[in-house]
C-alpha cells in the first residue's frame, strides 16, 4: 500500500529543492525535526540521515543490526572516539567502508595482549584530518595515510603511533604529504622527537599551524633553526614549548607567524625583547613555567611589546596545570604609569589577560576606557578597591565584556568590618553594571578563598539570570554554583541509534503504524 492509498499525498520534489529544505533544517540544529523530515516517506529519510549521521556517537553503529551498519557508515563524515571504552568499537567495523569519513579522532586505545587495533577502515581517500591520542600501536598507519589520502592536511600525533618509532619512516610522510597545512606532536613525544623530523617540519611548503608540545632541548633548536633561511614560509600559528635561551632563535626563523602560544621555562634571556623578530604578532599567549626563583619582567621586555603594532591579543601569565594562590610573576616598578605607557604603545589591543605582579590600581583600569575603548577583555592581577568608581560618571568600560581580576573590595568611608556583607555585595555588583554595562563574564581568580569575591560572583549570576556567554568558562562561576550544579548527561550511542532505526523502517512502509504507537 503506497502513501496515496494511506492517506498521505506527499508531492514528490525535485532532489536539489528536497536537498535544500533537509538543509535549511539542518541548519537548526534540531535533530527532532529532522527526524520528522526522515518520517515523511522514503524519498525524504535518504538526504535526512545523511545529515543526521554526519557525526554520531561512536557506539550508535554498534546498537544497529550487523545488516544496517554499512548503509549508515556510508554517510558517516566525522568520527570521534573520545573514551579509552570505546575501543573495542574497532574491531567490530573493521569490514566496513566509511567512504565519506573526512575526520577520525581516536583517544586513548586500550586492549589486551595480542590483539590488533584495527584502523585501515578509517583511512579513506576523503580523509582530510587524523588525530590518535595513542595508548596501542597502529603500525602500518602512517604509510597508509601517506599513499591513501591526498586531501589529509591535519595530522595530530600524541603520542607515537609505532611501538618501535622509526624517525625516516615518519620524514618520509612528512615529505611526501605535502597536503599537510596543521601538525601537532603531544606530550607523548617527549623522548621520541628528533632533529631530523623537526628539520623537515620546517621546510614544509603548506603548513600553517604547528603545535609541539614537549619542551625542546636547546642544543636541538640551536641545531636545527640557527639558520633561519627558507625556514617555515607560510607558517601562521604557532603553539611550542621552549627553554628562554632558545626564544630568539625560534622567533628570528618565524617572523611571518601572526599567533603566537608560547611556553618557557628558565629566565636566562629576557623573552619578550627575543621576541622582537615577530612583527607581524595578533595574537601572542605567553606563559612561564619558573616555580623557584620567578621572573622578573624588565623596563626593556615590556616596551619591545610596543615594537608589535599589530598586537590585538595579549595574555601573560605564570603556567599552572591548576589555580594557584601565587604569583612568581613579578613587574615590581610596574605602576599605573608605567601601565598607561605599555597601553599607549599597542593601540589595536582588545583582550588583555596580564597576570603579573606590580603596583597598578583601579586608575589603569579606567585608563582603558579611554585609549582603548573597544576592548572586550581585561584580566588583571590584584585586589582592586572600586570606590573611586562608586563616584565616578558612568561608564567607565562601555564595550568590555570580560572583567576578571583576583578579588574586589571597598573600603568606604567607614572600616569595612562595620559594613553587612550582603550590603556590600549588592553595592559591587551596582557599581560593577553600571561603570561596565555590556559585562557578561565576572571572575575574581580568588573566589575559592575570598568569601566576599565568591558572594559577589554568585549575586551577580542572580541578577543576569545566570547568563555567561561561555557555558564551559567554569573558573568564572561561584563556588556554590559548582557545587550545586552536575554535569548534564549525554545521549549515548545506542540512543542515537534506535532513533535511526526509527528512520529505517519508515523507509519500508511503516509510517501509519509509527504514527499510531
Amino acid at each position: 500500500m503506497d502513501n496515496t492509498e494511506r492517506g498521505l499525498d506527499v508531492p514528490h520534489l525535485p532532489p536539489e529543492i528536497l536537498q535544500m529544505i533537509i538543509k535549511c533544517l539542518a541548519d537548526t540544529h534540531d535533530d527532532k525535526t529532522l527526524l520528522r523530515a526522515a518520517l515523511v516517506n522514503k524519498e525524504w529519510l535518504d538526504p535526512a540521515t545523511d545529515f543526521l549521521w554526519r557525526s554520531p556517537p561512536p557506539g550508535a553503529l554498534a546498537a544497529l543490526p550487523r545488516p544496517r551498519r554499512q548503509y549508515y557508515a556510508a554517510k558517516i563524515t566525522e568520527l570521534y572516539f573520545r573514551h579509552i571504552d570505546e575501543g573495542k568499537y574497532h574491531s567490530q567495523y573493521k569490514n566496513l567502508q566509511f567512504t565519506r569519513l573526512t575526520c577520525i579522532g581516536l583517544d586513548q586505545v586500550r586492549l589486551r595482549k595480542n590483539q590488533k587495533l584495527f584502523l585501515s577502515q578509517y583511512i579513506q581517500p576523503r580523509l582530510e584530518s587524523f588525530s590518535y591520542w595513542g595508548g596501542h600501536p597502529c603500525e602500518d598507519a602512517l604509510e597508509r595515510l601517506e599513499s591513501d589520502c591526498p586531501r589529509l592536511n591535519d595530522f595530530h600525533a600524541i603520542e607515537p603511533l609505532e611501538l618501535i618509532f622509526d624517525a625516516e619512516k615518519l620524514n618520509k610522510f612528512l615529505r611526501n604529504r605535502t597536503s599537510l597545512m596543521n601538525v601537532e606532536f603531544g606530550r607523548g613525544w617527549e623522548y621520541s622527537l628528533p632533529k631530523e623530523v623537526l628539520a623537515q617540519l620546517s621546510e614544509l611548503e603548506n603548513l600553517q599551524r604547528l603545535d609541539i608540545v614537549p619542551f625542546l632541548k636547546p642544543l636541538m633548536v640551536r641545531e636545527v633553526w640557527s639558520d633561519p633561511e627558507n625556514k617555515f614560509k607560510n607558517l601562521r600559528i604557532l603553539h611550542i614549548r621552549l627553554p628562554s635561551v632558545s626564544v630568539g632563535v625560534l622567533a628570528a626563523c618565524t617572523p611571518l607567524v601572526d599567533t603566537l602560544f608560547l611556553e618557557v621555562k628558565g629566565s636566562e634571556q629576557d623573552v619578550l625583547q627575543a621576541l622582537e623578530p615577530m612583527q607581524h604578532l595578533r595574537h601572542l599567549e605567553l606563559e612561564f613555567h619558573n616555580y623557584d626563583g620567578g621572573v622578573q619582567l624588565s623596563v626593556e621586555g615590556i616596551k619591545t611589546l610596543g615594537k608589535l603594532p599589530d598586537l590585538e591579543i595579549l595574555l601573560i601569565r605564570p603556567w599552572t596545570r591548576t589555580r594557584a594562590y601565587y604569583n612568581n610573576l613579578k613587574a615590581s616598578w610596574l605602576g599605573d604609569d608605567e601601565f598607561a605607557d605599555m597601553m599607549s604603545s599597542l593601540p589595536k589591543l582588545k583582550s588583555l589577560v596580564f597576570h603579573v605582579e606590580c603596583s597598578i590600581t583601579l586608575k589603569s583600569i579606567t585608563s582603558l576606557g579611554k585609549t582603548h575603548p573597544d576592548m572586550y577583555c581585561c584580566d588583571l592581577h590584584g585586589v582592586f578597591l572600586l570606590d573611586d568608581w562608586s563616584v565616578a560618571p558612568g561608564p567607565v568600560l562601555p564595550n568590555l565584556r570580560r572583567l576578571a581580576m583576583d578579588a574586589p573590595d571597598l573600603q568606604g568611608r567607614t572600616r569595612a568590618s562595620s559594613t553587612p556583607l550582603p550590603a556590600k555585595v549588592d553595592r559591587i555588583i551596582d557599581i560593577l553594571l553600571r561603570q561596565v554595562p555590556m559585562i557578561e563574564q565576572l571572575g575574581f581568580h580568588d573566589f575559592e578563598r575570598n568569601v566576599l569575591a565568591d558572594q559577589v560572583l554568585e549575586r551577580f549570576a542572580v541578577r543576569i539570570d545566570g547568563a555567561f556567554n561561555e557555558k564551559e568558562a567554569a573558573a568564572f562561576r561561584p563556588w556554590s554554583w559548582l557545587q550545586k550544579n552536575g554535569k548534564k548527561v549525554s545521549r549515548t550511542g545506542a540512543d542515537h541509534a534506535n532513533d535511526m532505526e526509527l528512520f529505517r523502517r519508515t523507509a519500508f512502509g511503516h509510517i501509519m503504524d509509527l504514527m499510531h504507537e
